[in-house]
């Protein structure tokens, strides 16, 4: 997502030409892992629309937990949201607002 790069184009260039140029990065990028607090199943994800509302045109990529999943068991946890920006400042604080806001709550309902 940082270089807009077609790694699918490039891989098989390096690996049959030994080509590679390296692209310039064009974007700041980064990740929040979701992880559910509480013992059992994810029962509820709190602070999904709000979110969205604030950070949606940051996101590129996501995964977010359903109700009735087991949790991971990984440090990663049950769920990731990936943001992408020409500012580091903006990614930051879009990551920052993102782990302030979801919440994924564990449960046995």
């Amino acid at each position: 997502y940082a270089h807009d790069l077609d790694f699918y184009s490039a891989w098989p260039r390096l690996m049959a030409l030994s080509e590679f140029v390296p692209p310039v990065r064009r974007w700041s990028v980064g990740a929040a892992y979701l992880r559910g607090q509480g013992e059992g199943r994810v029962v509820a994800i709190h602070g999904v629309d709000t979110a969205n509302r604030e950070i949606g045109p940051l996101v590129v990529e996501s995964k977010l937990p359903r109700p009735g999943e087991k949790p991971s068991g990984s440090y990663e946890g049950e769920g990731y949201v990936i943001l992408r920006h020409p500012e580091t400042s903006v990614v930051e604080a879009g990551l920052k607002s993102l782990v302030s806001t979801i919440r994924v709550e564990l449960g046995s309902k």
